[in-house]
C-alpha cells in the first residue's frame, strides 16, 4: 500500500492518480467535488484534490 500512495503522489493529477488506483484493481467507490473514494476488498482508500486536480493528500480510510 504505502508504494500505491507513493506512486499516486508521483502521479499528482487526479487523472493519473484514479488510473493508478484502478490499474491495482481498485474501483472508484464515491466522488464528491475534490475527494475520491477508491475501494477493493473492503479496503477503502480517500484521495483529496485540490481546484487544480492536483492531488493533496491521500489516506487509509479502512483496511
Amino acid at each position: 500500500m504505502e508504494t500505491l500512495f507513493k506512486s499516486a503522489i508521483k502521479s499528482s493529477k487526479r487523472t493519473p492518480v484514479t488510473s493508478l488506483f484502478v490499474q491495482n484493481g481498485f474501483k472508484i467507490a464515491m466522488t464528491d467535488f475534490d475527494d475520491v473514494v477508491f475501494e477493493k476488498n473492503n479496503i477503502k482508500v480517500g484521495a483529496h484534490f485540490d481546484l487544480n486536480s492536483d492531488l493533496k493528500s491521500v489516506v487509509l480510510l479502512t483496511k
